[in-house]
């Protein structure tokens, strides 16, 4: 077996893994009456949207009454409120620049979509990632001609890498763009088909990991003076830093571009669905935060609904249990 049949097994094995412990956890309940189906759109495998995605689904369909929700794979944060809008999945995940752009109906959105918020979940980091012998590029102003793996098209690393490419006097028609599977990035990016990959996703990553893992890897800085430009544009958007010690052979701190993600959900959605969906991933947030790194610290505390509106059936349970929303 290749090795990047090896990393997808590995995975799926993640995957299973984060399935068997939120098993178990209550009843299942879905046994007694009419049982609704659900969808649930994640993201390509090698990013923490699809472990988290599937961890999601599975709990809701052990501990939520009458619900089974299937994870499916899609391009990510920018494809899932069209899947959200159109029905084709029923819930998704995406980030709050993502969600703010389809209610409002801006590009890449044609229209105004029908989504609300949940819950809020993990932050998701902007990596910049290149091989350690890539002397010429320190700098996102290095890019200029280079080959770049993208992730998916409908992902949210190549939305918000489009975005910011200007502050350093480039333009998606300064690079080479190439759109693939995060996991399929960096195997390309090790065999120098492309000189960067930027992955979008709560560190640590898989893709990146594997890579580490075979490769000798650097990462690249945003500067501090382009960070405060940046979020002064795009205020949804902050500075994070990916810790020392994340990754293979990085020993030190990364200076990054981040975003908040969200559960979000079809407007219309019947409330007492929405309603049961909220109460049962409050009641499993414990077990939630033990399937990926980045949700230790997982609250439904602050939601921003300012930002993205809650469904009037999360909402309701939110203030029913009396949390805070800002």
């Amino acid at each position: 077996m290749s090795k990047k049949g090896n990393f997808k097994v590995i995975v799926s094995s993640i995957v299973i893994v984060a399935m068997l412990l939120l098993s178990g956890c209550g009843t299942k309940g879905t046994n007694e009456g009419a049982v609704k189906k659900l969808s649930l759109s994640t993201a390509s495998i090698g990013g923490a949207y699809y472990i988290i995605g599937a961890a999601i689904a599975n709990s809701l369909t052990k501990n939520a009454p009458g619900l089974k929700v299937a994870a499916v794979i899609s391009q990510g944060s920018v494809a899932n409120p069209n899947l959200v809008d159109s029905g084709e999945t029923q819930l998704g995940m995406t980030n709050y620049e993502s969600a703010m752009k389809a209610l409002k109906g801006d590009k890449p959105y044609g229209k105004k979509l029908k989504i609300a918020g949940i819950m809020p979940l993990q932050f998701s980091v902007l990596h910049l990632v290149t091989l350690s012998s890539q002397k010429d590029i320190n700098s996102i102003s290095d890019l200029k001609g280079k080959k770049i793996a993208m992730g998916p098209a409908g992902g949210g690393g190549a939305l918000l890498f489009q975005m910011i490419l200007p502050f350093w006097g480039l333009s998606i028609n300064d690079i080479k763009p190439s759109y693939m599977a995060y996991a399929d990035g960096a195997d390309a990016l090790k065999d120098r088909n492309v000189d960067m990959t930027i992955p979008h996703g709560a560190p640590p990553m898989d893709s990146i990991s594997s890579l580490a893992s075979e490769a000798s890897i650097k990462f690249i800085n945003i500067e501090d003076d382009k960070l405060a430009q940046i979020k002064a544009k795009y205020a949804s958007y902050d500075e994070t830093t990916i810790p020392a010690g994340t990754y293979k052979g990085q020993d030190k701190d990364v200076t990054a571009l981040g975003i908040r993600d969200i559960l979000v959900v079809n407007a219309d959605m019947d409330e007492n669905t929405v309603y049961l969906i909220t109460k049962t991933l409050y009641e499993q947030i414990e077990n939630l935060k033990k399937i990926h790194p980045s949700l230790k610290n997982l609250t439904m505390d602050g939601y921003k609904d300012s930002l993205v509106p809650l469904h009037p059936g999360a909402k309701k349970f939110y203030l029913e249990k009396g949390i805070k929303l800002d």
